[in-house]
């Protein structure tokens, strides 16, 4: 991805398309709240059609009795919880337990007939816990999408990815002829054709291997008395 667009640039679009160009009755400030708002929805959408933009990892080191840790600053959407094992970074996927389950671990054994911590991880607002505590010390790698960034820099970017960008700047321009009490149905259509061909053109970024439905069963592959239960 890298078709990058400046704040700058944005702003000076948004005022273009909302023939706002020499006009200070929306300012600068207000104008970058608006491309915030704007950028938000154009990151939502691609994120939600589940072809990994904008994926990151981080680590959380575990300390001994301690069952729940802050998330990163930039945390978004979780996309899975690796159990490092070895120095060369081989590592286990964690699965995931249910609120309702807060409990059912607390007797388990914390380490299985391998020797491997046995975890499981459940969000709770800015925050992730393991149950059981763990009783080592070991690295838990997070895979997980950004939160987007805000612009506040003339300077700062966002990768519009395909000329994406383009949502942000109708969608701005929108917010701005409303304020205005203007006509917003051209604008307003454009951003429709092109919601339309973000969700058609964002999908299938590997072309040439489509997603294909996750065999569940081998995400633990040291869990083996766990096998066909689908969890």
């Amino acid at each position: 991805m890298a078709r990058t667009s400046t704040l700058l640039s944005l702003r000076t679009q948004a005022r273009q398309r909302a023939d706002m160009v020499n006009s200070s009755f929306i300012t600068d400030a207000e104008l970058n709240s608006y491309i915030n708002s704007s950028y938000a929805e154009l990151y939502d959408l691609l994120t939600s059609c589940f072809e990994d933009y904008y994926v990151t990892s981080g680590n959380i080191s575990l300390v001994q009795g301690q069952d729940t840790y802050t998330l990163p600053a930039d945390f978004y959407k979780l996309l899975g919880v690796d159990l490092v094992v070895d120095s060369q970074g081989n590592a286990v996927t964690l699965h995931a337990f249910q609120f309702s389950e807060r409990n059912a671990y607390v007797f388990t054994p914390t380490w299985n007939v391998v020797g491997l911590n046995y975890l499981r991880y459940h969000l709770i607002g800015d925050s992730i816990k393991f149950v059981p505590a763990p009783t080592q010390t070991h690295t838990i790698k997070l895979y997980y999408v950004k939160a987007p960034v805000v612009l506040a820099a003339d300077g700062d970017l966002i990768d519009g990815v395909s000329g994406w960008e383009e949502y942000v700047i109708c969608d701005a321009a929108i917010k701005m002829l409303q304020k205005e009490e203007s006509d917003v149905s051209v604008v307003m259509a454009q951003k429709n054709g092109l919601i339309k061909r973000i969700n058609e053109m964002s999908a299938n970024r590997d072309a040439g291997t489509p997603m294909r439905v996750s065999d569940t069963t081998k995400r633990l592959p040291w869990e083996f008395w766990s096998f066909g239960e689908g969890t």
